[in-house]
């Protein structure tokens, strides 16, 4: 039984979170330096302040990152806005052509292949390029939403499965009906990511002049989940707006920035740990097995709102798989690597039941981001020869090194949705306000108060109903 899959034991799951959250908030409420909130709790701290300005040193090198990174969340508006406002017309329009192929290229080179890459957002690749140009990754990420809601929408009409376009992501913690889990260990990378994305905008203000009245930990409930610095409303209100945008792409900046770097990691450590542990394990493993059969076929797959199974009614659990379109498999590794090669592929599996072999044709789940077997509906297990068995250390060599391979991707993909994340252009999150400056600069013609309340209330009520269309799922 799926534990968070019965509605009881969901709802029993939730009030014992909530119960230990409120409770262990409300012990630490008394502690030196504790701010609590019901739920959360912020701990502030000198020390936390000092770690900062020591590395202010790196202003320079964080505001020219943010320079960049600003171009690359809001696109030619923010380009414009830092570098040419107060040009003649003819150079802001050569300026601006510049940008646009600058952004065009670093699109298609690096998000083109998200998009490509899933069937209902091919179609709009187009739409994306233009998009990102203009607007960068909020206006990439709101689109992507947009897309995501008018999908879920078009295959309920259509009384299709569809999973929801945004859910939260709790390490640890299965969500129904999100294909999307991250492991215990997802924590320190969060973490890590938060860490980054506070302390740059603290070295920001800091090389700005703005003053910062607290930095420190956010608890949930006595769980760290992450940092927070706070600066002076008041002389953040009053700097120039140029200035107010690094300070808040600061944050999402260092995301961005972090994100090749842990790339680079996790290919060094690949090469130099992961693989030749694998090649070991792989060697030894491959030694003790002599074939692979069907473990389990999903009726409903364990995600969304339940899509029958692929293979249901097709193949069953015993069954030994024998080939795969023509190209004999001996073990999941084989089945893996032939399945891996095109995911979306039907599929012949030969199979073997008893003394009786079969060829079925099947096709694999389109939407549900999920590796093979699992796309099809089924789960394998290795057949293990008579009394085999792997040595130990090489096993333990090989998992430990795929954890740490494991929490390295997971920094880095948790960086990246913290740095898409905030540059949505809605308040509270640093994307919102730079927004507010941006548009109101451009669209309503001066940057004040009022026009910035504009903008924020339209960017707000624009989210809230792409939202609602993202969310649906969870409710059918």
């Amino acid at each position: 039984m799926d534990f968070l899959s019965e509605p009881m034991l969901l709802l029993g799951y939730a009030f014992a979170v909530i119960v230990f959250v409120i409770g262990s908030t409300y012990v630490i409420k008394n502690l030196p330096g504790i701010e609590t909130h019901v739920v959360y709790s912020l701990w502030r701290s000198e020390r936390f302040k000092r770690l900062i300005k020591r590395f202010s040193k790196l202003s320079k090198f964080i505001s020219a990152v943010s320079v960049l990174c600003s171009v690359l969340g809001f696109g030619i508006f923010a380009s414009d806005f830092l570098f040419m406002k107060e040009r003649k017309l003819k150079h802001r329009l050569i300026a601006t052509a510049i940008f646009s192929m600058a952004l065009s290229f670093f699109y298609f080179f690096t998000f083109q292949f998200l998009i490509i890459g899933v069937p209902f957002t091919r179609a709009y690749e187009t739409v994306f390029a233009v998009l990102f140009t203009l607007f960068g990754l909020s206006g990439f990420g709101l689109f992507l939403m947009v897309v995501n809601g008018l999908h879920i929408v078009q295959g309920l009409f259509a009384g299709e499965t569809v999973c929801p376009g945004v859910a939260p992501l709790i390490p640890g913690v299965k969500i129904p009906k999100v294909p999307v889990f991250i492991p215990w260990y997802g924590w320190p990378a969060l973490i890590i990511a938060l860490i980054l994305h506070e302390g740059a905008h603290g070295i920001q203000a800091i090389k700005e002049k703005i003053r910062l009245k607290s930095a420190g930990i956010l608890l949930l409930g006595i769980l760290p989940f992450g940092a927070f610095v706070e600066p002076d409303e008041k002389g953040l209100k009053a700097a120039k707006p140029e200035k107010r945008m690094l300070i808040y792409s600061a944050g999402p900046s260092a995301n961005m920035f972090s994100v090749p770097i842990f790339i680079l990691i996790a290919m060094l450590f690949n090469a130099f740990f992961l693989t030749p542990a694998y090649k070991a394990y792989e060697k030894a493993y491959l030694s003790v097995v002599e074939g692979v059969e069907i473990e389990n076929v999903m009726e409903t797959m364990p995600y969304c709102n339940g899509p029958k199974g692929p293979a249901y009614g097709i193949l069953k659990s015993g069954m030994r798989i024998v080939a795969v379109d023509g190209t004999p498999v001996n073990n999941r590794i084989e089945l893996a690597t032939v399945l891996s090669s095109n995911r979306f592929k039907e599929r012949v599996f030969k199979v073997k039941d008893g003394n009786e072999t079969a060829e079925f044709s099947i096709t694999p789940n389109q939407e549900l981001p999920l590796y093979p077997p699992l796309n099809f509906g089924i789960t394998v297990k290795d057949i293990p020869k008579a009394g085999a068995k792997i040595d130990g250390k090489i096993e333990s060599a090989f998992f430990n090194a795929a954890i740490i391979d494991n929490f390295i991707w997971l920094c880095f993909l948790l960086s990246f949705l913290v740095m898409l994340f905030n540059f949505l252009p809605i308040v509270p999150l640093d994307g919102g306000y730079i927004a507010n400056d941006l548009y109101s600069y451009y669209f309503l013609g001066e940057i004040n108060e009022r026009n910035k309340k504009k903008i924020s209330d339209a960017m707000l009520a624009l989210f809230f109903v792409i939202a609602l269309l993202n969310i649906i799922p969870f409710f059918v």
